[in-house]
């Protein structure tokens, strides 16, 4: 089998892509599969032969592009095999608004929330509060706002990567994250990060973080965690694998944040801990998302 491994792109998590994308290709070769790289800047549209020569394409994309739906639709108009969500789905949970909407109405908690519009009526904003944009990971853009005088430069800093920006209702608790895999849940990963948020820092620098995996919890709350995320998954209609991130309060209530349809693979990523939780080795994990 010959995999072409997508990364780079035009987003601001273009490093992360890249860095993702490497590691994939590495685990490739180390399975024996005929691999190359395309590292996309401007136009992906430019690489179509390269794409064509590959009998799947590995999207190690991240961001606007590559994880929105765009790219995975162009694969389909031109007969492409590629990993992960199809376009709708890509779409969907790229906008946190609109998967937050459908989350909500299924029944299932995510903590409160408003879309910035053209004018924001500070007084009707509980503090503290997070403040991040509707489009984007890697947690570029968020901020913790703790009163009114810091809003405005929080939007501002979210506008940066989205014209549209969330509100959300800040919620205390343990930050965990359950990876996806062929619709089966992996083991909850909890996050223990240095800083106050999990933030691109904690995400990315090797020791800024503590994961705990499989997560303490009892079993009932293990198990319903679990199912309640691999019905999440299906009712977005993903495919392939995922990870959904929550905040779980002191009451062991557990609150929707938001769904990766291509979730890291760095050294430092939740999915492959979670993975190896079971035995799964990376190059294991890289071979079942292949499959799948």
């Amino acid at each position: 089998m010959k995999i072409c491994v997508a990364m780079g792109g035009v987003s601001a998590e273009r490093d992360v892509s890249i860095k993702t994308g490497k590691a994939v290709f590495d685990a490739c070769k180390n399975l024996g599969f005929k691999v190359n790289q395309v590292i996309i800047n401007n136009d992906y549209k430019l690489h179509l032969k390269d794409f064509k020569n590959c009998d799947i394409v590995f999207n190690a994309l991240h961001g606007p592009i590559g994880e929105d739906g765009t790219i995975q639709q162009w694969f389909e108009k031109n007969n492409i095999a590629y990993t992960g969500s199809g376009p709708n789905s890509s779409a969907v949970c790229m906008d946190k608004n609109s998967s937050k909407k459908i989350i909500r109405d299924l029944g299932f908690n995510t903590p409160e929330w408003d879309l910035v519009g053209q004018k924001i009526n500070y007084n009707a904003i509980d503090y503290p509060c997070i403040v991040k944009p509707n489009s984007q990971g890697s947690t570029y853009g968020l901020s913790i706002v703790n009163n009114a005088d810091e809003l405005g430069d929080a939007v501002n800093y979210a506008k940066k990567y989205d014209s549209r920006v969330l509100i959300e209702k800040y919620i205390y608790g343990r930050e965990i994250t359950v990876g996806i895999l062929a619709g089966e849940a992996l083991p909850i990963v909890e996050i223990k990060p240095q800083n106050d948020l999990y933030d691109y820092e904690c995400k990315y620098k090797p020791g800024m973080s503590s994961y705990f995996c499989p997560a303490k919890f009892n079993d009932q709350i293990t198990s319903r965690i679990k199912f309640d995320s691999e019905s999440i998954f299906k009712a977005l209609g993903c495919k392939g694998y995922g990870r959904i991130d929550y905040i779980i309060d002191k009451n062991m209530n557990y609150f929707f944040l938001e769904i990766n349809t291509l979730p890291g693979m760095t050294s430092t990523s939740l999915l492959p801990i979670a993975a190896k939780n079971l035995k799964l080795s990376f190059e294991d994990l890289v071979y079942k998302i292949i499959n799948s």
